[in-house]
């Protein structure tokens, strides 16, 4: 009897252990890589290619699950838009176009993000490409997206065709891939104008914020037109409507204008302003010095004005970026203290300390200077190595008497067989360029000055890695120049030396760069 039992014990937990393990199969497993494929085609009617379609409905069916986004804005028949009425099912969706199709036409349907999957969100740009006559466009036009800037592949830019300049949405478009790689294509034949941007709030409209590259000429597209087009296109920095400024101190104000405005068009009300130079703060910003406090300051291009308020305080006198240790060039035989405010008097108390031989280096009044709000200290006679700036508290004034803190600062010089040269040979059939060297995507250096040679040294180079690049400066102006939506113009073409230059000390490096467009 006791065996029997234990034989139906055994028999009960056999069957609920399979009954648990089979429970636990339905639900699902968590964690595994993440599902970043957006819903694929299974079929389609009319299909992709078909010829001499007469029914206005089309069926679509996906290989999974589907969820619709925006679809009355997504969903877009072209060269015309057409109403239509549209059904979802598990994985299928259905269009009706509420009007007649033209006669021999070719139609593209465009599902423009308006297909993600259930779980994920992914959606994608798909095109079906049908006629109602017995041919179909079959013109196509490729295109490759790169940074202006840094020249890398660009992705999910909106390729657009127009019929004119002035069209507000495009007659075609289609979006790049991982490669910045994009194809257009059952095309009617003509000429077209072409525009590039991220279209980030998915209009398909060219927002002055958004657009980066369009074309000044159109392209004709015949029959036997198949081209891949490189175009650049860097997103702006600043929205075209909006000048980004603040006081940095009571006295400097900062101001970030977008790519397209020049500094030279931004104006201040009843204010003239000095500039400040030498922050390296970048082509779209620039600080100015006011002489006087003011309570608020007004700044205006063409119609568009924006008022600064000012609530600095200043109570001691301090440098804008406060330096503990500087190191210097060996040709440098000058520093220059950035303060915060306009100077008025230098009251002495400026030294230096040489510590190689422990001796003091006393300045006379040739020696330092100032203007605006920078101290200059010329040490052109002094020789040495390694050295203790000096600066007693209240050796800085300004007019309302508010003076400095006293500023201790470690000056070095560094030895010229601890540096580098680069010199770089560039071969350019380009009019108008310079050239720029960076390190760390910072910008290092920028030449100009070579219109009768095309070699070009960069020396007193810290040991580190660099790279080269040559702008093709068509306005003439010494600077990069983005996408300027007023004129249609694109940004000007960078061209990357495709190796990094590997920087040794007290070594000459030889580079050899071809400009070909």
């Amino acid at each position: 009897m006791a065996r029997k039992i234990m034989y139906m014990l055994a028999y009960r937990y056999i069957i609920i252990s399979i009954l648990l393990s089979a429970c636990a199969q339905v639900g699902s497993i968590s964690g595994g890589p993440k599902d970043d494929i957006p819903p694929r085609i299974v079929s389609c009617s009319p299909f992709d290619g078909q010829k001499m379609v007469k029914s206005t409905q089309m069926t679509i069916e996906f290989d999974e699950f589907i969820k619709l986004q925006n679809p009355s804005e997504n969903i877009i028949l072209l060269p015309a838009n057409i109403e239509y009425d549209y059904m979802l099912k598990g994985k299928t969706l259905r269009i009706e176009f509420q009007e007649k199709l033209k006669e021999n036409t070719t139609y593209s349907l465009y599902l423009n993000g308006a297909i993600l999957d259930i779980t994920e969100g992914n959606d994608s740009l798909i095109q079906i490409a049908f006629s109602t006559g017995p041919e179909i466009d079959e013109n196509q036009a490729s295109f490759i997206v790169s940074d202006g800037y840094s020249g890398k592949p660009n992705k999910n830019v909106l390729i657009a065709l127009y019929d004119s300049l002035t069209q507000i949405e495009p007659t075609y478009f289609s979006k790049s891939d991982d490669q910045g790689y994009s194809r257009l294509r059952a095309l009617k034949e003509g000429s077209f104008y072409y525009a590039a941007f991220l279209d980030e709030n998915k209009n398909r409209i060219r927002d002055r914020d958004e657009i980066q590259f369009a074309s000044k000429d159109a392209v004709y597209l015949d029959s036997t037109f198949s081209d891949t087009l490189k175009m650049p296109i860097t997103k702006p920095e600043v929205s075209f409507f909006n000048i980004d400024a603040e006081f940095i101190t009571p006295y400097i104000l900062e101001v970030n204008k977008p790519n397209w405005v020049s500094f030279d068009s931004l104006k201040f009300k009843d204010h003239d302003l000095n500039v400040l130079d030498g922050f390296g703060l970048g082509e779209n910003t620039r600080r100015y010095i006011v002489s006087e406090y003011v309570e608020a300051l007004e700044i205006n291009i063409d119609t568009l004005n924006k008022k600064v308020r000012n609530d600095v305080d200043l109570s001691i006198l301090s440098l804008i970026n406060p330096i503990k240790k500087l190191e210097l060039l060996p040709d440098s035989c000058c520093i220059e203290l950035n303060f915060e405010a306009p100077i008025h008097k230098l009251n002495g108390g400026i030294s230096m300390l040489n510590l190689n031989d422990s001796s003091r280096i006393e300045f006379d009044s040739s020696q330092i200077s100032f203007n605006l709000n920078k101290v200059s200290i010329d040490f052109k006679n002094q020789s040495f190595t390694k050295a203790i700036l000096n600066i007693d508290s209240a050796s800085v004034s300004t007019a309302n008497g508010i003076v400095n803190d006293k500023l201790n600062m470690i000056i070095g010089r560094i030895a010229e067989e601890e540096l580098g040269v680069i010199n770089v040979n560039v071969e350019t059939e380009l009019d108008y360029w310079f050239i720029e060297l960076f390190q760390n995507n910072k910008l290092v250096s920028l030449q100009t000055d070579f219109v009768q040679s095309d070699l070009v040294s960069f020396a007193n180079l810290k040991p580190g890695k660099y790279e080269v690049r040559v702008v093709k400066d068509e306005n003439k102006n010494n600077r990069w120049d983005a996408f300027n939506p007023e004129d249609y113009s694109g940004p000007e073409k960078r061209f990357i030396y495709n190796r990094t230059i590997k920087v040794k000390a007290n070594w000459e490096h030889e580079v050899d760069f071809e400009i070909i467009e």
